[in-house]
């Protein structure tokens, strides 16, 4: 499930919104998905918008292909509910149906626009995303049995946004952070080291006064300290959580590629399939 919708279908092909496929081979995905379910007898659903997510029966569903937008599917802040569903929601019914599997399942959940929110130094858009995948989280860990069931959370990669200065408490965390005593303007509490969100000087060869600015529009680009036209990975380590069966084994810090070989052991599945005796 997600987005992506143009790249299951020709280019001679509009999709249930309008939109032109873009594939160049006149290969159409979607029918040869469904068709191919068909022809084996297993019971498959397409759907397209969140209403017909919602409606999907899982237990007379074993295979579930959702297409909701033609490229991105639109930020949560700025999408219209009922054509797009929410992470949570498509975390949810993913789990209704693989949850019937008696062999058990694998899940992966992205938060996929974060990234994107971050790299247009986007910080209302970024922030509300992590938000959504927090929900999805939620939705997860209280479908599931904590000792059957290993739950992990954790990103790719950092980003250049830092957080500055000593805002009081309740002050917003998307506006002004403090004035700077050096020339008296304002800074803002959330900040890119690059990124489109670069301020100009002013023909006098001051600072921009993002005063002027409408911090509330959750379109609003943060500031950035070197101009880009997208905002770059940060260098950070990035943080690991677990809950489940073998969750202790994701403590301390780690190599990237550990976190594979942690999942395989945990599950028994993979190269660390004979690892593990059942009754542990």
């Amino acid at each position: 499930m997600g987005g992506g919708r143009k790249n299951f279908l020709p280019k001679e092909k509009t999709d249930e919104e309008g939109e032109p496929g873009a594939r160049l081979d006149g290969v159409n995905l979607i029918e040869e998905w469904s068709s191919l379910k068909e022809k084996m007898g297993l019971k498959s659903k397409y759907v397209w918008n969140g209403e017909q997510l919602q409606a999907v029966d899982a237990s007379s569903t074993d295979y579930l292909l959702g297409l909701f937008d033609s490229s991105h599917m639109e930020y949560h802040l700025l999408s219209n509910n009922s054509k797009n569903p929410t992470l949570a929601e498509m975390t949810g019914k993913a789990i209704e149906i693989l949850s019937k599997n008696p062999k058990g399942y694998v899940l992966f959940v992205e938060g996929g626009r974060v990234d994107h929110g971050h790299h247009d130094t986007t910080a209302h858009l970024a922030l509300d995303e992590a938000v959504e995948m927090a929900k999805a989280v939620k939705v997860a860990d209280n479908a599931t049995d904590e000792k059957q069931t290993l739950i992990v959370v954790t990103a790719d990669h950092a980003h250049t946004m830092s957080f500055a200065g000593y805002p009081v408490r309740g002050n917003p965390i998307l506006s002004i952070g403090g004035t700077s005593d050096v020339d008296t303007l304002p800074y803002a509490t959330l900040s890119y080291a690059n990124g489109p969100g670069y301020k100009h000087p002013t023909d006098t060869g001051n600072r921009y006064d993002i005063a002027k600015d409408n911090m509330t529009d959750v379109k609003y680009t943060f500031p950035g300290t070197a101009p880009l036209t997208s905002e770059t990975h940060g260098g950070d380590d990035v943080a690991v959580y677990a809950k489940g069966p073998w969750a202790e084994l994701f403590t301390g810090n780690f190599e990237q590629n550990f976190i594979m070989h942690a999942m395989c052991f945990s599950s028994q599945i993979g190269p660390a399939a004979s690892w593990v005796k059942p009754s542990q």
